[in-house]
């Protein structure tokens, strides 16, 4: 059985993390722009909406996938390289959950 290819995942998360980060930018700059009683110029809210929802359930698939096979006791990685990708693993997610994306998700 091959290794499984953790750079890969991570690599994935670290770009899904930064496309989050650029849709929050737009989202932010579409609420600076916004003026009380006036339409807007153009609207681009609910495609962003879109795109953030795709891409944090996206992030949150790929962690989970990642989890999922950290944990599978049927492989045989060395733990040194496993907690090193446990490390980089934690760091990444606590970046999104410093977003606090869960609220500005919220739809309640």
């Amino acid at each position: 059985m091959t290794e499984p290819n953790f750079e890969a995942g991570l690599r994935s998360l670290r770009n899904s993390l930064q496309q989050i980060k650029e849709l929050l930018a737009w989202q932010q700059l579409q609420e600076a722009e916004s003026r009380p009683h006036e339409p807007p110029g153009f609207s681009m809210t609910d495609c962003v909406e879109t795109d953030l929802r795709n891409e944090y359930s996206f992030f949150l698939s790929t962690a989970l996938q990642i989890h999922s096979v950290l944990n599978d006791t049927s492989l045989t990685i060395p733990e040194v390289k496993l907690q090193s990708i446990r490390s980089q693993l934690a760091k990444i997610e606590q970046q999104l959950y410093g977003l606090k994306l869960n609220q500005k998700l919220c739809t309640c």
